[in-house]
C-alpha cells in the first residue's frame, strides 16, 4: 500500500525503538509494536467517536425525534451487534487486515449519507446502516489486539490505550458541541468529516505488523452461505453450552446491559426536557465529564482485572453505575434548566464514567481472557451479538416506560438492575474463583 512519506514514517514501527513515550512502557518490543498501530487506529477512530456521541441530542433537539423513534435509534445502535457471530465467522482463521480495510473503509464512508438527512427517520436509516457495518468489523478489530498484545499485558496495556484514545474523543465532543451550537445543520458534514479521519485509522490498522504466533500457516476454507449464516449460529450455541463459566458470566453480564440500554434513549430527551443543555453543555456532560473516569482509570481497572479477574471488576464497576440513574432522579425535582439540574447531570455523568471506564475494560478484554490461547473471535462474536440480543429489549422498554409513565420508572428498574447485577458477579466469583489471563510462552521469548 502506496503512503505518504510522512504518514509511512509514523506508521513504521522502527519508531518505537528510537523515540517517543513507548519506550517509557514495561512491555516488550514486540508488545509496544503492537500498542502503537493500535492505539494510532483507536485514537483516529475516538474523533468519529467523539463527533457522533452528540448524535442522540441532535436527533432530539434538531430533528425533532419522538420517544419512539429515539427508542427505534437507539435500539438499531445495539441489535445491529447480532450481527457479531457473522463477522467472528468470515474472519475467524483468516487475516483480518483485508476485512477491516474493506469493511472499515465501507462503514465509515457511509457517513456521507449523513449530507442528505433533513428529518429524523433519514437520520435513523443512515446511522443504522453504520450501525451494520460496524458491527461485522468489531470482531476483528479485538482479535488484532488479541493477535498482537501478549495475554498478561492486554489488561494494561488496554487501558493505555483508552488514556489516549480518550483523550481525542473528548477534544473532538467539545469541538463538535462548539459548532453545533454555531450551527445546528453543521452536523450534516461533520459527522463525514469525522468518518474521514476515522479512515485513516482503518488503513493504519490494516497495514499493521502481524505477530508470528497468528500468521497463518493454510488457507482458511471458503465460505458459503452456511458458513457465513448458519454455521456462525452454531458456534455461538456450541460455544455457551461447552464454556459454561462463560456462559453464566454473560447472563450476569446482561443485566447490567439491560439496565444501561433502558437508559440509552432518555439521557438524550432528559438533556433537552429536563437539563435544557445546549450542545457544548451536552457534550460537557456526556463526552467530557462522562469521560474523566475513562481517562483515568482504566489503568488501573486493566490491572484489577489482570490480577483478580473479569467478575470481580464488574463486581465493583456495576455497583458504582447502580448510582447514576439515582443522581438523575434527583435533578427531576430540582426544576428544568436550572444550574441545580445542571450540576447534577454534570454529576451523574462524571459518576457514570468512573463505572463505564471499567465496564469498557471488562467488555473488551473479558472474552479475550475467557478465550486464554484460543482465537479470540468467537468469544468477541458471542458477546457482541449477547449484546444485540439485549438491544432487543433494553432501549425499547426504556422509551416506552418514558412515553407511559415518565422518567421516574425507568430510573429506579435501571438502578436495580445495576445492583443485581453486581451481586450475581460477586456470587459468579464465589464460586469460580478468579479468573487471570495464561502465561504466553511466545510472550517470554520476546
Amino acid at each position: 500500500m502506496k503512503l505518504y512519506p510522512a504518514y509511512e514514517w509514523f506508521l513504521t514501527p522502527h519508531w518505537v525503538r528510537r523515540f517517543g513515550p513507548l519506550k517509557l512502557i514495561q512491555a516488550s518490543l514486540l508488545d509496544r509494536v503492537g500498542l502503537h498501530f493500535f492505539t494510532l487506529y483507536s485514537s483516529l477512530n475516538g474523533v468519529l467517536t467523539g463527533a457522533l456521541g452528540l448524535a442522540g441530542v441532535v436527533l432530539t433537539e434538531r430533528l425533532g425525534a419522538t420517544d419512539l423513534q429515539m427508542g427505534i435509534y437507539t435500539a438499531l445502535s445495539v441489535v445491529v451487534m447480532l450481527l457479531g457471530i457473522v463477522g467472528s465467522e468470515l474472519v475467524e482463521g483468516r487475516d483480518k487486515r483485508p476485512y477491516i480495510l474493506t469493511l472499515g473503509l465501507l462503514s465509515r464512508g457511509a457517513l456521507f449519507l449523513f449530507l442528505l438527512c433533513y428529518n429524523a427517520w433519514l437520520f435513523i436509516v443512515v446511522g443504522g446502516l453504520f450501525f451494520v457495518l460496524n458491527a461485522l468489523l468489531m470482531p476483528a478489530i479485538f482479535s488484532m489486539w488479541q493477535s498482537n498484545i501478549s495475554a498478561e499485558a492486554r489488561g494494561k496495556l488496554w487501558g493505555l490505550a483508552v488514556i489516549v484514545t480518550t483523550l481525542v474523543m473528548m477534544a473532538a465532543a467539545y469541538g463538535v458541541g462548539k459548532v453545533l451550537d454555531w450551527n445546528p445543520d453543521s452536523f450534516r458534514w461533520l459527522f463525514p468529516v469525522a468518518g474521514v479521519v476515522a479512515m485513516l485509522g482503518i488503513v493504519t490498522l490494516a497495514i499493521s505488523p502481524l505477530r508470528g504466533a497468528y500468521k497463518l500457516s493454510r488457507a482458511p476454507q471458503r465460505m458459503t452461505l452456511r458458513s457465513t449464516l448458519i454455521a456462525p449460529v452454531q458456534s455461538f450455541v456450541r460455544l455457551l453450552a461447552e464454556d459454561r463459566k462463560y456462559l453464566n458470566f454473560e447472563l450476569v453480564f446482561f443485566l447490567y446491559g439491560l439496565a444501561v440500554m433502558l437508559l440509552f434513549p432518555i439521557i438524550p430527551i432528559y438533556i433537552v426536557e429536563v437539563a435544557e443543555m445546549t450542545y457544548g453543555q451536552a457534550s460537557i456532560a456526556t463526552l467530557v465529564i462522562g469521560q474523566l473516569g475513562v481517562l483515568a482509570l482504566p489503568p488501573l481497572w486493566g490491572m484489577l482485572m489482570d490480577r483478580t479477574g473479569p467478575m470481580f471488576l464488574c463486581m465493583v464497576v456495576f455497583a458504582v453505575l447502580a448510582l447514576f440513574p439515582l443522581i438523575l432522579l434527583v435533578g427531576l425535582g430540582t426544576g428544568p434548566g436550572t444550574a441545580l439540574t445542571l450540576g447534577v447531570v454534570y454529576l451523574a455523568h462524571l459518576v457514570f464514567g468512573i463505572g463505564m471506564s471499567g465496564v469498557h475494560v471488562a467488555w473488551s478484554m473479558g472474552p479475550v481472557m475467557f478465550a486464554g490461547s484460543r482465537d479470540a473471535s468467537g468469544y468477541s462474536g458471542a458477546h457482541v451479538t449477547i449484546t444485540g440480543i439485549r438491544g432487543l429489549i433494553g432501549p425499547m422498554l426504556g422509551a416506552l416506560g418514558k412515553m407511559y409513565f415518565g422518567f421516574l420508572p425507568v430510573l429506579v428498574v435501571s438502578a436495580a438492575l445495576f445492583t443485581v447485577a453486581s451481586l450475581g458477579m460477586y456470587l459468579l466469583r464465589r464460586h469460580y474463583g478468579p479468573l487471570r489471563p495464561p502465561v504466553s510462552a511466545e510472550a517470554d521469548a520476546a
